[in-house]
């Protein structure tokens, strides 16, 4: 079984770099195979067709994100500090996944049919984590009860994606994690947050 996941794995990075270099319509999966150096045949035993391996990929690396930001929220107290944080390691996550990034930003959130596929529903805990910050100050009384809580959700999620677009439209030319600070202050003072213990004034 963890010989068949790290194929799987394998499959998914090549698939992202690939998609990444070609777009999507202009991919294959002989390319993607090469690519893993794995056969053709190999990858149909974990994937329908190139679109089920396509929108396989936000699934697979949206686990990763999640896993990985529990670990970096583990210590950390306080819903501005957990904000914070969650603004730091989103930047973080895509400025070390930036082909990641361009296939999700520019290629499947513009696609009609992202909306309908599993990738969109597995943003869902994520989404939630997120949800759970805000409702987590709002019992500690640093943010306003009469906050929406989902407008809020989309507010954060909104402005990080902004800022990542715009970043890979620029075509990566500086380092993303120097707005780190600059959206961190946008978000928790511009949606009505009261002032940041932890000094961002």
């Amino acid at each position: 079984m963890i010989k068949r996941n790290l194929k799987k794995q394998l499959i998914i990075q090549a698939a992202i770099e690939v998609f990444s270099k070609n777009n999507f319509q202009h991919s294959t999966i002989s390319q993607i195979a090469q690519k893993a150096n794995v056969a053709e045949g190999t990858i149909y035993q974990y994937f329908k067709n190139k679109e089920d391996l396509f929108f396989s990929i936000p699934v697979e690396k949206t686990k990763e994100f999640c896993r990985e930001l529990e670990l970096h929220l583990q210590g950390i107290t306080g819903a501005f500090g957990k904000i914070r944080k969650f603004i730091w390691y989103y930047l973080y996550f895509f400025k070390m996944n930036p082909e990641y990034g361009r296939t999700l930003m520019l290629e499947m959130r513009v696609n009609k049919s992202f909306a309908k596929t599993k990738a969109y529903s597995s943003f869902k805990d994520l989404t939630d984590r997120i949800l759970e910050i805000i409702k987590e100050g709002q019992e500690e009384g640093i943010i306003r009860k009469d906050v929406d809580i989902f407008i809020t959700r989309h507010l954060i999620l909104g402005i990080l994606e902004h800022v990542l677009t715009r970043w890979l439209l620029k075509g990566e030319q500086y380092d993303l994690l120097e707005r780190c600070d600059e959206v961190n202050k946008l978000i928790i003072h511009g949606i009505g947050l009261t002032t940041d213990p932890n000094g961002l004034k």
